[in-house]
């Protein structure tokens, strides 16, 4: 289940790719590290939140997840 400081998409673990991106709640921008987006692609989006707001304050920071890929079904 994501936390409160996490905006998720509907998604089903494991079915489809996902990017996940630390967001900054004062600017409303996502982090940046040397100047590029701090962006997780992953299958597994609420595992990649979790470790993104790991020792960070949820009042500053949030999480963002976007869907980008869908498995074909057969």
């Amino acid at each position: 289940m994501p936390t409160p400081a996490t905006t998720l998409s509907i998604v089903t673990p494991g079915t489809a790719l996902c990017a996940v991106s630390l967001i900054d709640r004062r600017t409303g921008r996502p982090h940046r590290v040397n100047g590029a987006p701090l962006l997780v692609f992953t299958r597994t989006p609420d595992s990649a939140a979790t470790d993104l707001m790991r020792g960070r304050d949820p009042d500053i920071w949030e999480t963002r997840i976007d869907l980008i890929g869908r498995e074909r079904l057969s």
